[in-house]
């Protein structure tokens, strides 16, 4: 036989699980937002390395950029290395 009062507390401590976790995902979201809502023209911190104020004064630059300096540099040095005279 199945307990009804048992399914009907599992029932009550589920939606208050579910009733909490709604609560504090919207205060999250609402404290994540708190800085764009209040300042006028607000927005995210920029977090991309190449268009960050931060990390341009310190000289820090993005991975990819960086990566494709790097092999220029290379392909510039090695650009006459495999050429031969014909004669």
């Amino acid at each position: 036989m199945v307990n009804f009062a048992l399914l009907s507390l599992i029932n009550m401590i589920t939606l208050k699980i579910v009733l909490i976790t709604i609560a504090v995902v919207s205060i999250s979201i609402l404290a994540l937002s708190i800085r764009i809502v209040l300042i006028k023209d607000g927005k995210f911190p920029e977090t991309h390395i190449s268009r960050n104020k931060e990390m341009k004064e310190k000289g820090i630059k993005c991975v990819k950029a960086m990566d494709k300096i790097e092999h220029a540099k290379i392909d510039q040095q090695n650009k006459y290395k495999n050429v031969s005279v014909i004669k």
